[in-house]
């Protein structure tokens, strides 16, 4: 890996950039709720929500006390208004809509998982 990294990094600094923590990131279920109705809803507890460029539903989130419920057992998570998700994990979904068309078939794949085999429903 040392090798494959240019001259003007250090691998160290690549290192301790791999041990930082991700920021907490959210995507808003707009089947559920306009972002903007989100916002409102969610004003109330204080969350700096700051948009994510690439996913217009998409925000980092960051709160002042961390200790408090759990993101994950808010009733609006629980009620699924929004996801738990990486920011980057949002990039894929804001790349095959880029160009404003939707596309007539989305294809899932699958990742074979030793030692389990995951089979498509054959029809």
């Amino acid at each position: 890996m040392r090798e494959a990294m240019p001259s003007t990094l250090s691998f160290d600094d690549f290192l301790a950039a791999c041990q930082r923590p991700l920021r907490r990131s959210i995507r808003v279920n707009t089947l559920k709720i306009s972002v903007a109705d989100f916002l409102q809803l969610t004003a109330p507890y204080g969350w700096t929500l700051t948009p994510i460029p690439w996913c217009e539903e998409g925000f980092w989130i960051e709160r002042d006390n961390e200790d408090a419920l759990p993101l994950g057992s808010t009733a609006e998570h629980l009620s699924g208004l929004f996801y738990i998700q990486e920011a980057s994990s949002m990039l894929p979904v804001a790349a095959l809509f880029a160009d404003g068309n939707a596309p007539q078939r989305v294809m899932m794949s699958l990742l074979r998982q030793a030692p389990k085999r995951r089979k498509l429903p054959r029809g």
